[in-house]
Formats: structure tokens, C-alpha cells, sequence
């Protein structure tokens, strides 16, 4: 073969690999068919009352980014499972989301607890992980296809004991917790930081998530005479807690953390005369997003989460509007990700953390909850 042969073959092999690199740049794009994400919210058992509504959130965003046309043509198709904010239900739900029902990406879990027991694995499939609510210290390390659009308590931990000690003016804590990702990490931040303020930690009992008998805690935290009683405990145990707190005639009053922005759990502990303050993420929910959630609901409370689980799907789905299904590509555009959504300016670290975070503070009385702070 002549000098001119030899170049209109190599001419040609470089057209067809030019070819074949563009095809599979755009094969995500082009595909047809629903694209199938997964969502993962403890939709039974502690904290239900939040994961069904935060369920109805997500709902709400799926329709309305289907009914302006989808993903360039595409409809998203959400497969729901029970995280039951616990682990193995988490770990269940998660292997049938990413092996049997091929999801690209996974809005779950809200409870930290969820969210630590599959995301590894997801991560080792590359599989998106978008928590709307889970804030455990230890979940900013979980790997590239992690995002959570709820700070981290290395942030809120710090918020609280800061609150406790210049507002609250407390100098003595006694704290009872749940032994779990969230409980126990927001607990060493907030220990960590009021003594660095000054302040004692003049006793600790930590519990399983699932205990529901407080009261050798309680009588220990009683005889430690506290300014405030922290308490990072999720709903149904915190409920226990509190009735058993009013049994043993305990008049300290409580700080809590984010899991008691639950609506079963104002109402299970109204009327007992305690003092119950709480802080928790801040989410600016405007009226409009509040009056079709609440429609579909039927409630009068905005849960933890709900926002979050809303703008995750927007989130997710103009991603995917730019990026296509291609696991990497998908989430480099949500690390670059600039929104604002209903729970307020939302970008992402190198983790997939929030790059900002702010708190408020509320009471918990009659049977609601209000703003305080």
C-alpha cells in the first residue's frame, strides 16, 4: 500500500474511535425510557412521622420536574423503600435499589443510622447517595457519590453547646443520648465544645436507639443536679425519655437535637409541663412549598428533611439533565451544583457536605413546635 493509502486508513481509524468516544459520551443522554432513582426513609417505626412526609416531598418534586418534560424527554420513575431508620432494613432496601432495581441514584436515608449501613456499598457500585436529613460527623468521608443537601453535626453539635452555655446560660450539662452514628456524634462535638467554653459535663448515659427504659439514667441524671439535660435522641425513644423524665418528677429542662423535629413527637409528649427546647437545621421553606406540602399531607408541620428531600430531586434531576446517567459525570455536576431551593443556597464540598450551615432553635409546647431562635 502506497503513502496515501496508509493515511486515508489512518484517517479513517481515528474518524471511527472519535465515533465510538462520542457515542458513549452521549449514550447516557439519548437513552429512552424512565430513568429509576430510589429513595430510602423510614417510612415505619422510629421516625416515621418524618420519613412520610418527607416521602410526599419528594413526590411533589417528581411530578412537577415530569410534568415540564422530565429529563430531556424522560420521565423519573422513584422506587420507595422502608429504611425504617434502622440498619438492616437500610441495608435490605439498599442492595434491591442498586442490584435488583438498577437506580442511579438513592435520596435516603434520613436517619444517619440508614444512611451509614448502605452507602458504602453504593459507593463501591457508584451509586448516588443524596440524604436529605442524615447529619452523623463521620458520614463527610463516605466517598465521591455522597451528598447531603442537611449539614453535618460537626456543625450543630458546636451550635448547641455555644447556645447552652452564652444564651441558655447553663454551665452544668447532664446528657443522655442514643449509642448510634447521629447520637453518638453530635454528643462528643457538643461535649468537646462546652467544655472548651467552660462548662461541665457533670454526667453521660448513652442507650441503643432501640430503648425505650430510661429511668436508671434518668435517676443518675437527677442526682447530678444539671442547668439542662442534652439529649440527642431520636422520636420514639426521646418520647419514653421525656414521659419517664415527668414520672420521676424531674424539673430539669431539655435541649435536644434535630430527630425532635418530628410532628408524633410534639404530640406524645404534650401536656407533661416540661421545658423542651430542640435546635435543628435551618430551611427557609417558603409559604408556597409549605401550602402544597401540607395539602397533600393534611398536617400543619414541615418535618426535618422535607425541604431537603424536595430540592434533592431538583438537584438530582438537573444533573442528570446535563450529565446523563454516567455515574461520574453525574456526580461531578452535582459537586458543581450552585441552587437555590426551598431550604435555601445550597452548594457542596469536596465531601458532599454543605459548604455553609446555619441552626435555629426551637420549643416545643402544646402540642407544635415554634421558632425561638
Amino acid at each position: 500500500m502506497n503513502k496515501l493509502g496508509w493515511a486515508i486508513v489512518a484517517i479513517i481509524i481515528i474518524g471511527l474511535g472519535w465515533w465510538g468516544l462520542s457515542k458513549n459520551d452521549d449514550s447516557a443522554l439519548t437513552e429512552t425510557g424512565p430513568i429509576k432513582i430510589g429513595s430510602i426513609l423510614p417510612l415505619t417505626g422510629d421516625a416515621a412521622s418524618i420519613g412520610t412526609i418527607d416521602k410526599v416531598a419528594i413526590e411533589i418534586a417528581v411530578d412537577e420536574v415530569n410534568q415540564s418534560g422530565g429529563i430531556n424527554g424522560r420521565q423519573l420513575s422513584v422506587i420507595y423503600e422502608d429504611g425504617q431508620c434502622a440498619a438492616t432494613p437500610a441495608s435490605s432496601a439498599a442492595n434491591k435499589l442498586i442490584n435488583a432495581d438498577k437506580v442511579v441514584a438513592i435520596i435516603g436515608g434520613l436517619c444517619s443510622t440508614e444512611t451509614a449501613t448502605f452507602a458504602p456499598g453504593a459507593m463501591q457500585s457508584k451509586v448516588i447517595v443524596f440524604s436529605p436529613a442524615s447529619s452523623a460527623p463521620n458520614l463527610s468521608k463516605t466517598g465521591k457519590y455522597f451528598f447531603r443537601n442537611y449539614p453535618s453535626d460537626a456543625y450543630q453539635g458546636k451550635f448547641a453547646a455555644e447556645y447552652a452555655y452564652n444564651t441558655l446560660g447553663a454551665r452544668k450539662i447532664a446528657v443522655i443520648y442514643h449509642i448510634s452514628d447521629w447520637g453518638t456524634g453530635i454528643k462528643e462535638i457538643f461535649e468537646a465544645r462546652f467544655k472548651e467554653l467552660g462548662g461541665q459535663i457533670v454526667a453521660e448515659n448513652g442507650e441503643p436507639q432501640i430503648a425505650r427504659d430510661y429511668r436508671t439514667d434518668l435517676s443518675k441524671t437527677k442526682a447530678a443536679n444539671p442547668d439542662y439535660i442534652y439529649s440527642p435522641t431520636y422520636p420514639e425513644g426521646g418520647t419514653a425519655l421525656l414521659k419517664q423524665a415527668k414520672e420521676l418528677g424531674i424539673k430539669t429542662k431539655f435541649l435536644g437535637a434535630d430527630a425532635w423535629g418530628d410532628p408524633q413527637l410534639y404530640k406524645d409528649v404534650n401536656g407533661l409541663g416540661l421545658d423542651l427546647l430542640y435546635t435543628t437545621g435551618k430551611a427557609s421553606s417558603p409559604e408556597s412549598f409549605k401550602a402544597k406540602l401540607l395539602t397533600k399531607t393534611g398536617g400543619d408541620q414541615v418535618p426535618i428533611g422535607a425541604p431537603q428531600a424536595y430540592d434533592a430531586v431538583y438537584i438530582i434531576a438537573q444533573a442528570l439533565k446535563t450529565a446523563g446517567t454516567d455515574p461520574d459525570k453525574l456526580a461531578d455536576a452535582i459537586r458543581a451544583t450552585k441552587y437555590d431551593g426551598v431550604s435555601g443556597h445550597i452548594e457542596f464540598d469536596e465531601n458532599g457536605d454543605l459548604t455553609a450551615a446555619e441552626y435555629t432553635v426551637n420549643r416545643i409546647a402544646g402540642g407544635t413546635s415554634t421558632l425561638v431562635q
